[in-house]
């Protein structure tokens, strides 16, 4: 481990435990699984939320490519893709090069990005949906 990840992890286990509010995110490669999701029409109201375990969904990140995969809380599969990503910051940009689900296609993601608790958080816009998705690290 060099000077700046021991450094890093320093600083957001103090963040962390002072409360801090969320950091940007510096490098999200890594296996991650998603812990909480809402989803929210243009006026607010709630149309799904993921919590419990009530779906489990895998997603893993190399320096610029990015898969997941979806199944149900009995495991039964949903959905998969892939395709590459980017980081500048805290905008966090996907681009659906390869999935299972025909309305996912080349389409472009774009979500701001932070880190909070040990958690990768993304927010943004999702085929009119405002979403919000909670990831932790797998190790």
């Amino acid at each position: 481990m060099n000077f700046r990840t021991k450094t890093r992890i320093a600083l957001t286990s103090l963040f962390v435990l002072a409360g801090a509010p969320a950091l940007p995110c510096d490098s999200l490669v890594g296996a991650w699984e998603l812990v909480y999701a809402v989803y929210k029409d243009d006026s607010g109201k709630i149309v799904a939320e993921i919590k419990g375990g009530a779906e489990k969904s895998l997603k893993i990140l190399s320096k610029r490519h990015f898969s997941f995969i979806t199944q149900d809380k009995a495991g039964k599969f949903e959905v998969a893709g892939a395709g590459t990503y980017s980081l500048a910051g805290s905008k966090y940009t996907e681009v659906v090069s390869y999935t299972s689900m025909d309305r996912l296609m080349g389409k472009t993601y774009r979500f701001d990005c932070a880190m909070k608790d040990g958690l990768w958080i993304h927010t943004g816009k999702e085929d009119h949906l405002q979403i919000e998705e909670h990831w932790k690290p797998l190790n």
